[in-house]
């Protein structure tokens, strides 16, 4: 779920019926709500609150770190430049920290390590 920069939600009242981007419920003329220039998406003042309490729990995927898939330390989630576009239920095992990155051998030992990794999956699949 990306929501933009946090200070790039602004009030309004909404000049056009719309669809909330949380619940996906209609947003009425004359409704005040809040709208992201960086989204091009607008929100119930409310879904958006949630929103932030959301992001902001301890549970939350947005403060989840990976792990790197190839040293098996934090990925630096944080500082990534794809923090606000990943999925990191789906990148899972799969990410890679910077470091290990920067190797000069990054993409053979990237290739070894999914390798291993799907060879642990299949193996695990038979047993």
């Amino acid at each position: 779920m990306s929501t933009g920069a946090s200070n790039d939600w602004i009030n309004l009242v909404v000049k056009y019926s719309s669809k909330c981007k949380t619940c996906s419920k209609a947003i009425f003329k004359g409704e005040y709500a809040v709208w992201s220039r960086s989204t091009q998406s607008i929100k119930h003042i409310e879904c958006h609150s949630r929103d932030l309490e959301s992001l902001t729990s301890p549970d939350s995927i947005h403060n989840m770190q990976l792990k790197c898939a190839i040293c098996n330390r934090p990925a630096g989630c944080p500082e990534c430049e794809f923090e606000q576009d990943c999925d990191r239920m789906k990148v899972s095992q799969l990410c890679i920290c910077e470091k290990c990155y920067l190797d000069g051998n990054a993409l053979e030992m990237y290739r070894h390590a999914v390798s291993d990794l799907l060879f642990k999956s299949n193996s695990s699949k038979r047993n």
